[in-house]
């Protein structure tokens, strides 16, 4: 199953039905989110019980942060109900020399690597798409303070392949290609709490965490944000805020076993629609 069509399908759903509710309440988010990432996965063959060797991007020489778009959305479908969407996602690519051994996927890289002639070169891409989608039913709400409870999804996206090659002053040697990818919905419980300070101050929170294991997946998430926004206009806003996401899953296919430990933390800046 197709994650990222799964998601996009469910979000067009909230559109359509947000079309025939009387006066809906949406709030729309666009902006740039600089993450710092601290990332490891591992790829083995199950076959062998070799776990595979757990590498950091860090260890094959990509950023360890970048900027990148996000969206998010929120539909107030009744007084007491909401559902909230967010897509974030991560791409980095490297090329480095390695002097190390490792085993990523069919990709094995001897212990021998001294003795191999020329220098030993790896080019590799890392991309993570994540989307969230939860459904907020209202705890409590003042003039001022509003708290919601709700379950939702994160739909994880991530993907890593490594190309080995060594570079001598006459050629260019393909030694082979290991690659590991995690689709996986995880299931979250997350409580929101939003305060306004001023008529045009707000500040917002978002907690989220759920740990399980089912069919050939073992992980879990914790997620949290805080916000300030300011209304410049009751329909146009700023905000920024400070993010910090944590996911841990293994995937244990026939073949491979496929494990990504990813952390993306950092801030944001964003735009509010509100209409």
């Amino acid at each position: 199953m197709d994650f990222r069509i799964a998601s996009l399908s469910i979000l067009t759903l909230t559109l359509a039905g947000a079309a025939q509710a009387d006066n809906p309440a949406w709030q729309f988010k666009v902006g740039g989110f600089h993450q710092y990432t601290d990332i490891a996965i591992a790829s083995g063959v199950n076959d062998n019980d070799r776990p595979g060797t757990e590498l950091s991007l860090e260890d094959l020489g990509h950023n360890e942060s970048d900027t990148n778009p996000w969206f998010s959305a929120t539909w107030q479908i009744s007084e007491n109900w909401q559902l909230w969407g967010n897509y974030s996602s991560f791409t980095s690519s490297a090329d480095t020399a390695v002097d190390f051994a490792f085993e990523f996927g069919d990709l094995d890289i001897p212990q021998n690597i001294d003795d191999i002639e020329g220098t030993l070169m790896t080019r590799s891409e890392y991309d993570a798409k994540l989307y969230v989608i939860n459904l907020g039913y209202n705890l409590y709400q003042s003039t001022t303070t509003k708290m919601d409870l709700g379950l939702g999804l994160h739909l994880i996206d991530m993907s890593m392949s490594i190309d080995a090659r060594t570079v001598t002053d006459n050629a260019t040697r393909e030694i082979g290609t290991g690659t590991s990818s995690v689709s996986a919905p995880l299931p979250n419980i997350v409580l929101f709490a939003s305060h306004d300070l001023s008529p045009r101050w707000k500040v917002s929170s978002t907690l989220g965490w759920l740990s399980l294991k089912y069919d050939e997946y073992d992980g879990g998430l914790t997620a949290a944000d805080v916000e300030l926004d300011y209304a410049i206009t009751p329909h146009i806003g700023l905000g920024a805020g400070y993010r910090w996401v944590d996911y841990d899953l293994t995937q244990t296919k026939p073949r491979l076993t496929n494990s990504f430990d990813a952390t993306f933390s950092g801030p944001t800046v964003y735009v509010t629609g509100r209409f």
